[in-house]
C-alpha cells in the first residue's frame, strides 16, 4: 500500500493532519480559521482575470509544457494572462517559442553573425493566431549571464502586471489540474478573507495519479509546518518537500507557511508585499521573509483542500543548475541581500535603527501585526534562533485580528532619510492600495470599501465610489521648472560667459578646424 496509504487507513476519518509523527484531528475547520474575530470579507468588484508570474531560467521546454498545461486545463482560458520572465542564452530554445512550436507555429529564426554571437529575430511568416493565447503572454527577456536568482526575476514580473484581479505565482515546471482556475478561486472565496492567500509547496508531478480519485493519496495535500534553522543560517526556512500532510479538509486551513512555488491571492498582494528587487542571488530564504512581511501587513496563508498544481522536482533536462547564476564572486552581493532581510526581522547583523527600517519602505514590515505576534503564531523565537521543532503548530492556529483602518501598504517605520526606490507598475493603472506617485494625494482604489467591510458596514455598489481609473504618471511642474532653470544657467556659462570654449580664434568653430580628425574619430 505504501506508507502514505497505511497511515491513512489506521487514522480516524474526517479532516485531519499528519505532522510526520502523529495524527491531529481538525475538529472544527471554521473555528481553526477564525477564532472569535473574523477577517475582512472578500470583495467582489473585480474582473475575475488571473495573472500568473512565471520565472524561467534556461528551462524553455518544460516552461512551454507549463504554458500548455495552464491554458488547456483552464475553465476560462481567455481570463488567464501570463507574465513570463525568461533568462536564456540566444542559442537556447525560448519558452514561448517552444510553446508555439507545440501548436505547429514557428516563431523565431536565428542567424549566427560570428562564432560567439547569434541574432534572434521574429520569423516574418509567424502568425500570432497560429499560437493559441499568444497575445495573453507578456514576456520579459534577460540574457542568462545577467540572471540574479529567482527572487529578482519574480520581482520583474510586476513590470508586466496589468489590471487583473487575481495573481498567481508558480515555477516554470508546473502541471495544472482540470478547471484549476475555477477551483482556486473557489478555494480563495472559502477563506472568507479578502487578504487570504492560497499557498503550499506543491506535490510531485510523478505522483499525480496517486492524488487523483482512486489513488493511494486521494484527498491528501502537502502542508508545511516545520520552521527551522539549517546550514548555520539565522534566517528561518521551511521544509521542501512538505513535512506534513492535510487529509480530507472541508475548507482551506490557516497556515504559517508561504511557498514561492504556488501562491494565489488578490493582486493587491503584489502591491502591498512586492518581491524585493534589491535582494538578488537569494533562493529559499525569501519564503519565510516574505511570509513575515505579508503577515505583518494583514495577509493570511491557507492550505487548500485540493491540489491545484503539481511540481516537477527532477533536474533540469538540459543540465542547467543554480551554480550557473550563483557564482562564488557573487557571494558578497548575496550576503548584502541576507543582511537586508535581517534588518527588517531585527536579528543578527541587520541594522536595528529606525531609519534603516524606514528606508526599506514597502519592502519592510507592515503596521497591522508585530514581530512578537509572529513569533507566537509560528511558534518560533526569531531573536534566539529557535525554531518550532518541539511544537510544529501544525493545526492549532487562531486567526490574529488587527486594526483594519491601517492599510496593508502602511509601513511600520516612517520618516526615511534615504528611501529605497519603491516599485513601479507601468501596466497596472487600477492600483488598489499602493500609491505609485508619491506626490499624489488621491486615495488609493479600494481603501474605502475595505474599511467599511472591516467595521461591518455595507459596501457601496460598483460605480458609487467614484472613478478610480489610474492616470499616467506626471512629474510635478516645480521639478520641471527647476530643471529648465539649471539647464539655462549651464548654457549661459558655456556659451555666453565663456565663448572661448565654444569657438576658436577668429570666431570659427573648433570642430570645423579639426574636421578631418573628427571624421576619423567618428
Amino acid at each position: 500500500f505504501g506508507f502514505s496509504a497505511f497511515v491513512t487507513m489506521v487514522s480516524s476519518k474526517g479532516p485531519r493532519i499528519y505532522d510526520g509523527q502523529k495524527w491531529l484531528d481538525v475538529k472544527n475547520n471554521e473555528a481553526a480559521n477564525t477564532g472569535v474575530h473574523v477577517p475582512v470579507p472578500p470583495t467582489n468588484h473585480g474582473n475575475g482575470a488571473i495573472f500568473i508570474n512565471i520565472a524561467s531560467y534556461r528551462d524553455g521546454k518544460r516552461c512551454a509544457s507549463t504554458l500548455q498545461s495552464l491554458f488547456e486545463n483552464a475553465k476560462n482560458p481567455d481570463k488567464v494572462f501570463v507574465g513570463l520572465i525568461e533568462q536564456n542564452s540566444p542559442e537556447e530554445a525560448f519558452c514561448i517559442e517552444e510553446y508555439c512550436k507545440i501548436h505547429g507555429a514557428k516563431m523565431l529564426k536565428r542567424i549566427e553573425i560570428r562564432k560567439d554571437t547569434t541574432k534572434v529575430m521574429l520569423d516574418r511568416k509567424f502568425d500570432t493566431n497560429s499560437c493559441p493565447h499568444y497575445n495573453q503572454i507578456r514576456s520579459v527577456a534577460i540574457h542568462d549571464i545577467a540572471a540574479k536568482g529567482p527572487g529578482y526575476a519574480r520581482a520583474l514580473g510586476r513590470k508586466v502586471l496589468g489590471n487583473e484581479e487575481f495573481c498567481m505565482q508558480i515555477d516554470s515546471h508546473t502541471t495544472f489540474t482540470k478547471n484549476w482556475d475555477a477551483e482556486v478561486k473557489s478555494q480563495w472565496l472559502a477563506t472568507k478573507n479578502e487578504f487570504g492567500i492560497i499557498s503550499t509547496v506543491p506535490a510531485d508531478v510523478k505522483d499525480k495519479k496517486e492524488y487523483e480519485t482512486g489513488g493511494t493519496k486521494f484527498g491528501e495535500v502537502p502542508r508545511q509546518c516545520l520552521v527551522s534553522y539549517s546550514g548555520g543560517s539565522d534566517i528561518p526556512s521551511y521544509e521542501s518537500p512538505a513535512d506534513a500532510t492535510a487529509i480530507d479538509l472541508t475548507k482551506p486551513l490557516l497556515s504559517h507557511a508561504w511557498s514561492a512555488a504556488f501562491s494565489f491571492a488578490k493582486c493587491h498582494f503584489e502591491e502591498s508585499v512586492p518581491y524585493d528587487s534589491f535582494a538578488p542571488y537569494v533562493m529559499g530564504a525569501e519564503q519565510f521573509t516574505r511570509f513575515a512581511r505579508l503577515w505583518t501587513r494583514g495577509y493570511d496563508v491557507y492550505t487548500p483542500t485540493k491540489n491545484i498544481v503539481f511540481h516537477d522536482y527532477s533536474p533540469n533536462p538540459d543540465g542547467h543548475k543554480m551554480s550557473e547564476w550563483m557564482k562564488p564572486r557573487r557571494e558578497r552581493i548575496k550576503k548584502d541581500s541576507l543582511q537586508r532581510f535581517r534588518t527588517f526581522l531585527q536579528i543578527g547583523d541587520g541594522d536595528p535603527s529606525d531609519k534603516a527600517q524606514a528606508n526599506l519602505g514597502i519592502y519592510g514590515l507592515g503596521k497591522r501585526r508585530t514581530l512578537a505576534q509572529l513569533n507566537n503564531f509560528v511558534g518560533i523565537n526569531l531573536f534566539n534562533h529557535q525554531g518550532n521543532r518541539q511544537n510544529k503548530k501544525c493545526l492549532d492556529h487562531t486567526w490574529v485580528p488587527y486594526d483594519a483602518t491601517h492599510l496593508p501598504t502602511d509601513n511600520l517605520f516612517t520618516n526615511a532619510d534615504d528611501l529605497d526606490p519603491q516599485p513601479e507598475y507601468p501596466l497596472r493603472t487600477d492600483l488598489v492600495f499602493y500609491k505609485q506617485d508619491e506626490w499624489s494625494e488621491e486615495a488609493p482604489v479600494g481603501v474605502d470599501s475595505m474599511r467599511l467591510a472591516a467595521i461591518g458596514q455595507e459596501i457601496p455598489e460598483p460605480g458609487m465610489m467614484g472613478n478610480h481609473q489610474g492616470t499616467p504618471r506626471q512629474p510635478p511642474a516645480t521639478a520641471l521648472f527647476l530643471l529648465w532653470i539649471v539647464g539655462l544657467i549651464a548654457w549661459c556659462i558655456i556659451f555666453v560667459l565663456n565663448p572661448e570654449s565654444a569657438t576658436a580664434s577668429g570666431g570659427e568653430p573648433t570642430r570645423r578646424k579639426n574636421k578631418k580628425g573628427l571624421a576619423k574619430d567618428a
